[in-house]
């Protein structure tokens, strides 16, 4: 990414009084293990998050900040947890949220689960699919199938429509290097289908992976996501940022305090971020560079694309 395309990214970032996004973590199994995803190198222990826990946090949101993002995502599917995702969609659209997102792999979305997603509340569903040719998914989405995914997000897509719904669908394309050749026909496909696409580049999850993308000092802005967004846990645990997947750098977990109080916990590591003094980093921030794909090109149906915009969900 250029460097004029990093500042201006910068320039809308500041000292936020609430996250702006608020990533939940409703389960910590995946049914796949996608080989950009630090997921399944994942040691902490997976479990399944308490509705009260959601609803805790759902009441405060909508007292708080009510346009806050809040995302079904980060390190498990959903859709593994279907009623359970449902209800927690429902409760959120109940007190006034007015921005609720689901990010899925796709594959567990049957026929039976269409209507009962579109009216649970939900505002935008985000598909990650990564691939147009079947190889190129599959080698990237391990486990996955390429055909029954597609076949899910367009029935999907085609059953809002027949019904008149409001709910934004998106299917994601993260370019990694083998994929990338199939942008354009991606972009087709699925705008013909009245999706909104998604591009994107690949995550390091921290430092965890190699992206291709070189650490470049002088350029350095402050990470978006560590500025802008909050992740839980299942188990309430509030991780530093979501480069700390295995939560060994928190601030306190949400059962015990308001998401107000640990958010100012971090607000130290959002100044330093601020204040560009990088080298005051914990030490994982010094491989990641997650800072530099803080962005995403969106094109939307009949409108062409839009320009890089700040985007903070990690589906």
């Amino acid at each position: 990414m250029a460097h004029a395309d990093l500042e201006n990214i910068a320039r809308t970032l500041r000292r936020f009084p609430f996250p702006k996004k608020f990533a939940v973590e409703l389960c910590a199994e995946c049914n796949l293990a996608c080989s950009m995803c630090h997921h399944p190198n994942m040691k902490r222990p997976k479990g399944v998050m308490p509705f009260e826990l959601w609803k805790k946090c759902a009441d405060e949101i909508a007292a708080t900040a009510p346009d806050t993002e809040c995302w079904f995502s980060f390190c498990g599917e959903p859709l593994l947890e279907p009623a359970l995702l449902f209800r927690c969609l429902s409760y959120g659209r109940s007190v006034g949220l007015q921005s609720l997102n689901v990010n899925t792999n796709g594959m567990l979305l049957t026929p039976e689960l269409d209507d009962a997603l579109l009216d649970s509340g939900v505002h935008l569903v985000v598909f990650g699919i990564d691939g147009f040719s079947k190889q190129s998914f599959e080698k990237y989405r391990v486990k996955a199938n390429r055909d029954v995914v597609y076949a899910n997000a367009e029935r999907l897509l085609a059953r809002r429509d027949a019904r008149g719904l409001p709910v934004a669908i998106q299917t994601q394309f993260i370019v990694m290097d083998d994929n990338a050749s199939e942008v354009d026909a991606y972009k087709a496909h699925w705008l013909e289908r009245n999706a909104v696409v998604k591009v994107r580049r690949q995550l390091s999850w921290g430092g965890k992976f190699d992206t291709g993308l070189a650490i470049t000092p002088e350029n350095r802005i402050p990470c978006p996501w560590a500025i802008t967004m909050m992740h839980v846990f299942w188990d309430g645990r509030i991780p530093r940022c979501p480069g700390d997947t295995e939560g060994e750098e928190g601030e306190g977990n949400a059962w015990h305090a308001s998401l107000s109080d640990l958010w100012a916990r971090l607000g130290g590591y959002r100044d330093l971020h601020l204040a560009r003094s990088f080298d005051a980093l914990p030490e994982r921030c010094k491989t990641c560079t997650d800072w530099m794909t803080g962005a995403a090109e969106r094109v939307r149906p009949e409108s062409g694309a839009v320009p890089l915009e700040p985007v903070c969900s990690r589906a």
